[in-house]
């Protein structure tokens, strides 16, 4: 999706208009006219992973990360095995087979960590020096993305946190800011998401990330313009995407994002939405190997992706 310019038929005048545009990573600048479609994809239902990494059910994994449709622009690698698991197979692959591949149709592939990731900085002193800071920065990068060449990092926000806490945050993401994101020059993404209005952490913070992701499950779509109106002064429509959930096996949450029929469902009209201020940035899916499920069916089998290739198709042609 890489732009080509004709030089020799551009003024100069232009030329020197697109040298003072802002800075963005080439992710946020690339995908500014077209919404992009995002997938939170749980490892521990990977075919590569033990069918009890994360589960009492006894259904095999049946899903590999490629699986994704190609429309997908990108995909988290979001975590959790229970302690003990084996999970080593998984890494390799993921190294070795899914990025690699991945990369080839031009999707990226991020990780997803919780907060407390960010403000838990490890200091000598009362509080942190700014080399403890970049140090811890560039700890997270080389455990995080480093060995598996991913290209960025999605940070949980869904906590409260003490006056203390917030200040590590905003130190971390600060020296974060000059490694990934769109001040970086990098290429690298760094995206925050929650499932809160706008909040202190975020104001403090927002210029460091390319997107924003709104967990808006089970919500109405109504509600978007509620949430969007407090974060209008803090980003562009273009970063802000809110997402959808399918249903998880043996979860007791109800959002019923995705009932049919397609045209009357949550995950449409969200797909349908935009800020009455511009187009939106996109939306995400979370556990996209759920994708085709209803609540009570807690078997693991492979799904065709029907939702999220739907969704794609209606926001490209809003």
């Amino acid at each position: 999706m890489s732009k080509k310019l004709t030089f020799l038929l551009i003024p100069i005048f232009f030329l020197l208009s697109f040298s003072l545009l802002p800075n963005q990573s080439d992710a946020t600048q690339a995908n500014s006219k077209d919404p992009i479609m995002m997938a939170y994809y749980r490892t521990w239902r990977d075919v590569t992973m033990p069918h009890d990494a994360n589960s009492t059910l006894p259904d095999p994994n049946v899903t590999a990360m490629t699986d994704i449709p190609e429309g997908v622009d990108i995909v988290s690698v979001f975590h959790y095995v229970n302690p003990g698991t084996n999970q080593q197979k998984f890494w390799d692959t993921l190294k070795d087979t899914y990025v690699p591949t991945l990369h080839a149709r031009g999707t990226r592939v991020i990780r997803t960590i919780d907060i407390r990731e960010i403000w838990n900085v490890p200091h000598a002193g009362t509080t942190p020096t700014t080399a403890e800071y970049d140090k811890y920065a560039q700890q997270l990068i080389d455990t995080y993305l480093t060995p598996w060449n991913l290209d960025g990092l999605d940070v949980d926000m869904e906590s409260s946190l003490t006056a203390k806490q917030e200040e590590m945050a905003v130190g971390t993401f600060n020296a974060l800011s000059k490694k990934l994101g769109p001040n970086s020059n990098s290429g690298k993404l760094l995206i925050y998401d929650t499932n809160k209005d706008n909040h202190s952490l975020f104001k403090k913070t927002a210029s460091y990330f390319d997107y924003l992701f709104v967990q808006a499950y089970g919500r109405s779509v109504s509600s978007l313009d509620n949430t969007w109106n407090t974060y209008k002064t803090s980003i562009t429509p273009q970063q802000f995407l809110p997402g959808i959930s399918f249903p998880e096996e043996q979860d007791h949450n109800r959002w019923n994002d995705t009932v049919e029929p397609y045209e009357t469902s949550r995950a449409y009209s969200y797909a349908k939405w935009n800020p009455k201020d511009g187009q939106k940035g996109g939306m995400f899916v979370y556990a996209i190997d759920r994708d085709g499920k209803t609540y009570g069916d807690d078997t693991i089998t492979k799904t065709d992706f029907n939702w999220t290739k739907r969704l794609i198709n209606t926001m490209n042609n809003n």
